[in-house]
């Protein structure tokens, strides 16, 4: 939702209204459990993601001038993991917003009603690696409009020892934002059920590592890699498959998978990588420093 409607002038909620018949200390408990999602915590260098923006082509790999609109499209992920999507198609550069947006959330000092994070345009801009002028707040727009105008369903297999348990999640990433032209800010509202995706597996990223790499296929393999302990060979294919990558042809994408994984050598995420005679490929990670992966499930 995009609009300038100040906090105070806007409309009493269902929930506001069934809050005035409770008593003030259980009006007090409903209100926390309400407002405040219980994302994990992360250091600050580092940005806290669910493995399954990590291991899925939720966020893909999208060529220029090539984003489409889809409806119900079943989303290319690992094994028990189930993603349908209806939307604009995301890419990496919606991926930084989102994973900003949810940091912000979780570090935020200065509660709002209902729970939104107050960022001036520039510093978020910033922050993820973008030129913060006219150009750079029109993306931003487009991208928080994008993740707005989204309907996700995700199934998800949490294993608990050697029981196991199933749940589906559908709704928006990002619930409504309110834009403030005059002051270049927003106030914005990330979906809180969000949370419940961190409890499937989460992984933290290190975040200067990532503003580091220049192309897109690069950035979702520092993820991909990142939310494993132990990287195992993976075939090219399925990478291509993985991640969304629109080359028609598998040799171009395999010149762009070694172009990519020179660059996470080059940042120190990767310390060597090998594609074998089966088209597999074998990585080897940088673990001096990286970044520790919660509820892992692989």
């Amino acid at each position: 939702m995009e609009g300038e409607i100040p906090f105070s002038h806007k409309p009493e909620t269902a929930l506001e209204r069934g809050l005035d018949i409770l008593s003030p200390e259980l009006r007090d408990k409903v209100q926390k459990l309400v407002e405040i999602p219980l994302l994990p915590d992360w250091p600050e260098k580092t940005r806290g993601v669910p493995n399954l923006c990590l291991r899925s082509a939720l966020f893909g790999v999208i060529k220029r001038g090539r984003r489409r609109a889809v409806k119900g499209e079943l989303v290319a992920a690992v094994k028990g993991l189930d993603i349908r999507y209806t939307g604009w198609r995301l890419d990496q550069g919606d991926f930084d917003v989102l994973v900003h947006a949810l940091h912000l959330t979780a570090h935020s000092t200065v509660k709002t009603p209902g729970n939104y994070v107050f960022f001036k345009v520039k510093g978020f801009l910033r922050a993820i690696g973008r030129q913060a002028g006219k150009s750079g707040r029109e993306w931003l727009k487009d991208s928080f409009r994008r993740l707005t105008a989204t309907a996700v369903e995700i199934s998800i297999q949490i294993r608990h020892g050697s029981m196991s348990e199933e749940f589906t999640y559908a709704g928006s990433l990002v619930d409504e934002f309110y834009y403030d032209a005059s002051r270049k800010s927003y106030f914005l509202k990330i979906n809180s059920k969000l949370t419940t995706l961190f409890d499937a597996g989460w992984t933290q990223l290190q975040w200067q590592q990532r503003l580091h790499l220049k192309t897109d296929l690069a950035k979702w393999l520092h993820g991909f890699y990142a939310s494993h302990r132990e990287p195992y060979p993976v075939k090219v294919m399925t990478l291509k498959h993985l991640c969304g990558s629109e080359c028609n042809r598998l040799v171009d994408f395999r010149r762009s998978l070694r172009i990519a994984m020179e660059e996470l050598v080059r940042v120190d995420a990767v310390v060597a990588w090998d594609i074998d005679v089966d088209d597999k490929l074998h990585v080897r990670r940088n673990f001096a420093g990286q970044s520790s992966t919660q509820k892992e499930g692989a």
